[in-house]
C-alpha cells in the first residue's frame, strides 16, 4: 500500500470537487485509488506531482480539456460485448417479444432505449445488434438508441466503433462474422449497426432528465449498470428516481448485479429474471389520456421559414385565461413536472376546464404527454398552443422535438426552421438541427449549424442557463457539442 504525500484535507477537499462537479464518490477507504490516478493524470497535464495538479482543480478557472482529462482517468470503464448476458437472454426472451407485439399493434412502431454510461460503446452496440436479429423489418421501425456517458475519449471511441479482441470475450464468433470487419487489426462494426445509435455527452449527476431537449424522455429500457457504486447513497438515490422518471409506464431498468439493491430503485419491481437485475416501472394510476379540444384547420405556411399565419378569431399572442385557482393548479403542476412526477401533473391541469384554453397549460402539457410517450397527444396539445400563439419560437421547437421523436424528420426541420425565423439566437434550435442534418448525411449543413451555436454561445457565460434547455448550462452544452460534432469534425 502506498504512502499518501498529500495531505488529509487536500484529498477531502478535491474528493468534494469531484462529487460537486462529476457526481462521483470517494470516501476516504477510496483516497489511495484517488491519489494514484491523479498522479497518473499530473505528468499528462504538465504538473510536477498529484498534490500540484489537485490545488489547480481546486483553485482556478478550469479548462474543459482539463475536466475531460480527469474523467478519462477516473471513470475508465471496463466492458466488453454481450456483457452480462443473462441480462440480454432476459431482454431477448422475456421483455423485448411482448414489448414488440404490443408496439406492432399500434399506429407507431417505435422503440425508445437508452445506455446511461456507456463507456466505449459495446452495450449500446450489443443491444442494436440484438434488436436487428430479433426484428425481421426492422425498416420500418422508428427506433432510438441514445448511448451516453461523462468522458468524451470513451464516447470518441464508441463513435469510431472499432474494438480490439478484449472486447468480444465470451461473444458467439457467430455475431463477430456477421456484424463486423477486421480492418488494420480492429473489428469496425457494420455501417447498419453504427447508425442505430446516436451518442452523446451527459452527466448523470449534473444534466437534467427526464427532458426533451437531450432525447431522455420516454424510454421503454434504460441501462444504467456499473456506474451508481460511484455515487455516494443520496446521489445514487438522486440517479434512481431521476431514471425512473425518464421511463415510461411498464418501462425496464437494467442495473449490475453488483447494484442491484431493491431499496435503491424502489418502487421498480425486480422482474426475477433467473441471473439479471431488470427492474420494471409499475404505473401508478392510469395516465389520462384526454385530447384538446377541437380547433378550426390550421392553414399551412407558404415557406417553412416563416410562422403560420394566426386565424381570424383566435385570441391575441400570449393569451391567458387561467383564474387564480386555475393559476394555482398550473403553479403544482410545474412543481410535478419538474419531479417527474408527470401523470399527476396531467390531472391536475386537465381538472380545471379553464386550463385548456391557457396556452402556458397547453405547453405543459405537450411536454408531461411527450415525456410519457404519448407523442401524438403531445403533438395535439404543442398545435393548440401554437394557435393561441404562433410566434413563440420555443412552442416550434418544441413541436419539433416531438416531431423528431416521431421519426418525422422533416416536420421535425420544418418547425425547427419556423423557430429560428422567429428567434435567429435560438441556439438549441441550432443544435438540433445539426443532430437532423448528421442522421440524414449531410455533413456540411451539420457543420454550419453547429457553428452557428458556438458563435452564439461564446456570447455567453459558462454558467448562464438556455431558454428551453431545463437547467441546461452554456458550458455544458459546448462539451456537448464537442462529442457530437466529432463525426463531423468542425
Amino acid at each position: 500500500m502506498m504512502q499518501s504525500l498529500l495531505s488529509h484535507q487536500r484529498l477531502a477537499d478535491f474528493s468534494a470537487f469531484l462529487a460537486h462537479r462529476m457526481g462521483l464518490h470517494y470516501p476516504p477507504e477510496r483516497w489511495g485509488d484517488l491519489e494514484r490516478a491523479v498522479t497518473q493524470m499530473a505528468a499528462e497535464l504538465g504538473f510536477a506531482d498529484a498534490d500540484a495538479c489537485m490545488r489547480h482543480f481546486l483553485s482556478a478557472q478550469v479548462e474543459r480539456t482539463q475536466i475531460e482529462t480527469l474523467a478519462s482517468y477516473l471513470t475508465i470503464g471496463e466492458t466488453y460485448f454481450f456483457r452480462e448476458p443473462a441480462s440480454f437472454d432476459a431482454l431477448a426472451t422475456r421483455v423485448l417479444p411482448d414489448l414488440l407485439e404490443q408496439r406492432r399493434a399500434a399506429s407507431h412502431r417505435h422503440l425508445r432505449i437508452w445506455s446511461a454510461a456507456c463507456s466505449t460503446g459495446e452495450e449500446a452496440y450489443s443491444m442494436a445488434i440484438l434488436l436487428h436479429r430479433l426484428i425481421p423489418d426492422i425498416q420500418h421501425w422508428n427506433i432510438t438508441l441514445l448511448a451516453t456517458d461523462i468522458n468524451p475519449r470513451s464516447l470518441r471511441k464508441a463513435i469510431d466503433g472499432r474494438y480490439g479482441e478484449w472486447s468480444f470475450r465470451g461473444i458467439d464468433p457467430e455475431i463477430r462474422r456477421a456484424y463486423f470487419t477486421l480492418r488494420d487489426g480492429r473489428w469496425e462494426i457494420a455501417p447498419q449497426i453504427r447508425r442505430m445509435v446516436t451518442f452523446a455527452y451527459h452527466n448523470l449527476a449534473e444534466d437534467q432528465y427526464p427532458a426533451v431537449h437531450n432525447n431522455t424522455n420516454a424510454m421503454d429500457i434504460i441501462f444504467c449498470r456499473n456506474v451508481l457504486m460511484y455515487f455516494s447513497a443520496e446521489r445514487a438515490r438522486r440517479v434512481s428516481a431521476a431514471l425512473q422518471h425518464s421511463l415510461v409506464e411498464g418501462g425496464w431498468l437494467v442495473a449490475a448485479a453488483v447494484e442491484g439493491s431493491s431499496e435503491l430503485f424502489a418502487p421498480l419491481v425486480n422482474s426475477g429474471a433467473p441471473g439479471a437485475t431488470i427492474y420494471r416501472k409499475q404505473p401508478a394510476f392510469t395516465l389520462p389520456m384526454v385530447s384538446p379540444p377541437p380547433h378550426p384547420p390550421t392553414p399551412l405556411a407558404s415557406s417553412p421559414l416563416l410562422p403560420e399565419p394566426p386565424d381570424p378569431g383566435l385570441p391575441p399572442p400570449s393569451h391567458q385565461v387561467a383564474g387564480e385557482q386555475g393559476q394555482a393548479l398550473l403553479d403544482e403542476a410545474t412543481r410535478l413536472y419538474q419531479k417527474g412526477e408527470n401523470a399527476g401533473a396531467i390531472a391536475l391541469l386537465l381538472a380545471d376546464p379553464a386550463l385548456a384554453d391557457d396556452a402556458r397549460a397547453q405547453t405543459l402539457l405537450a411536454r408531461l404527454y411527450a415525456n410519457e410517450g404519448q407523442l401524438d397527444l403531445a403533438a395535439d396539445w404543442c398545435r393548440r398552443a401554437l394557435l393561441i400563439d404562433r410566434l413563440s419560437a420555443e412552442r416550434h421547437y418544441l413541436l419539433a422535438m416531438i416531431r423528431q421523436e416521431c421519426g418525422d424528420a422533416r416536420g421535425a426541420t420544418e418547425s425547427l426552421k419556423r423557430a429560428l425565423f422567429l428567434d435567429p439566437d435560438f441556439i438549441l434550435a441550432h443544435v438540433a438541427l445539426a443532430g437532423l442534418a448528421k442522421a440524414e448525411g449531410k455533413p456540411s449543413e451539420a457543420r454550419r449549424c453547429y457553428r452557428n451555436a458556438l458563435a452564439l454561445l461564446r456570447e455567453c457565460n459558462s454558467d448562464d442557463t438556455l431558454p428551453e434547455g431545463d437547467g441546461l448550462t452554456a458550458g455544458r452544452l459546448v462539451e456537448i457539442i464537442r462529442v457530437a460534432s466529432a463525426e463531423v469534425r468542425v
